[in-house]
């Protein structure tokens, strides 16, 4: 993911946090160390911004979101080929085994299905055996996603996630306190739209927000829960 992709994407998480929370946040131009200032009526923080994820992590991270990403690559490859033939774009669902001679039907199956003679909305299923089937429907934008990717178990017990991860970005503290004042802010995201962030948390935990002043846990699109500073609990 290039560095514009990444600002483009923490910022729509944030504005979908100030928007499940009810918060006015203005945010100012995107920046690094933190990842935004936010003004909040007379409030003025700054904000970090980090996704977590469930399943084996190591030290380049979380390998569920590897795959995930591995995979995205692909299909946008393959979306950019079929546009190239077909100047239109499609909403494809795939389901089953994603081998890659699999991968390779898929092109060549949706251009001997002429779409573009087709009206917006219509839809089909395309079974190509060996495992494979596809959910193709004529829309209005593209999103070409394995249905696979995108269900699994919830981890329902995610807090030693949620602690490691504040851990880790506490380390950063002093550097964003030079760059954006005392008051700093830490938003976990868990976009549980991908298989790799499927985890609910449970309002009622106690966390440590370790020099934070409130750590912020977005499960997307499911309700931000909210851990304040002790000193500040009150």
């Amino acid at each position: 993911m290039t560095r514009p992709t990444q600002k483009r994407r923490e910022r729509f998480f944030v504005e979908q946090a100030a928007r499940l929370l009810g918060k006015p946040w203005i945010l100012e131009d995107d920046r690094e160390h933190p990842d935004f200032i936010i003004t909040e009526g007379e409030q003025r923080f700054g904000l970090e911004v980090c996704e977590i994820f469930i399943g084996p992590q190591d030290r380049a991270g979380s390998a569920m979101k590897r795959t995930e990403s591995d995979l995205h690559r692909q299909l946008e490859r393959l979306r950019r080929e079929y546009e190239a033939i077909a100047p239109i774009t499609l909403r494809v669902q795939i389901v089953g085994r994603l081998s890659p001679e699999n991968m390779a039907s898929i092109v060549p199956a949706l251009v001997a299905e002429d779409l573009p003679s087709k009206p917006v909305g219509h839809h089909l299923v395309i079974d190509e055996g060996n495992g494979l089937r596809l959910h193709v429907t004529k829309a209005l934008r593209p999103e070409w996603f394995s249905v696979n990717q995108r269900v699994g178990w919830v981890d329902r017990n995610p807090l030693p996630i949620v602690a490691d991860a504040v851990s880790k970005k506490s380390n950063e503290l002093e550097r964003y306190r030079a760059a954006a004042g005392a008051d700093i802010r830490l938003l976990l995201v868990a976009d549980r739209i991908h298989k790799s962030g499927k985890l609910m948390l449970d309002g009622t935990a106690a966390l440590d927000t370790q020099g934070f002043q409130v750590v912020y846990v977005l499960p997307y699109p499911e309700p931000v829960v909210v851990f304040v500073a002790q000193r500040d609990a009150a």
